[in-house]
């Protein structure tokens, strides 16, 4: 998977904040519930400026190079003539070939890289990126002001190499993110406002 940040929170933290088993809560200022809003299966947008590999960053200067090569097209310029249209190109009728410029072809990949994300209702999470997939386990915190928090720790990973040519084992990592979901698309960010958000999610199944 991609290497990820951290918001400025700690999964200790979060949990010391709930109620331990038979306490009584006089104020509740933190609630946690199963989330069915993010329930089901996502990809991340790795084509996104905030999680571009390094493939993405090369398929885009190649796109912003064609977009700025010269053409050897003639101009054509139009007019009007006695309510007619007319048109005159001035064509240039023995062209050379440019061989300062090199062949550039642009086409997806087949084996593109996708990271798929499956969040249950269970509060369990597992997720696939090339030969690599991992599971865990996550928790959405609701607070009083702000988004929402995700706490995802991972239990396993089978610590093959993912869809970027990483080869990381994750087991026992936490992760902790501000969520901010709307509709299909979901981000995690780093700040409470949603300001910083270093994830892009796209739902892909519900």
């Amino acid at each position: 998977m991609e290497p990820i940040s951290l918001a400025s929170f700690s999964l200790a933290a979060i949990l010391a904040s709930l109620p331990v088993n038979g306490e009584v809560v006089t104020k509740p200022t933190i609630t946690t519930h199963i989330s069915p809003a993010i329930a089901g299966q996502w990809e991340i947008d790795l084509d996104s400026s905030i999680t571009m590999t390094k493939e993405a960053k090369a398929r885009q200067a190649v796109a912003k190079e064609l977009n700025q090569t010269k053409s050897d097209e003639p101009e054509v310029t139009a007019g009007t003539e006695g309510g007619v249209l007319v048109q005159s190109e001035n064509r240039v009728l023995n062209i050379k070939p440019n061989t300062n410029n090199q062949l550039k072809v642009s086409a997806k990949k087949a084996n593109q890289c996708r990271e798929l994300y499956n969040f249950a209702a269970d509060n369990e999470m597992w997720a696939v990126s090339g030969k690599e997939w991992t599971y865990g386990r996550y928790l959405i915190t609701h607070r009083e002001e702000g988004l929402p928090i995700i706490a995802l720790k991972t239990v396993y990973d089978n610590n093959e190499v993912d869809c970027s040519g990483n080869q990381i084992d994750q087991t026992d990592e936490a992760l902790i993110a501000f969520l901010n979901h709307d509709g299909n698309q979901m981000q995690w960010c780093a700040d409470p406002d949603g300001n910083e958000c270093f994830m892009n999610f796209n739902r892909v199944l519900p």
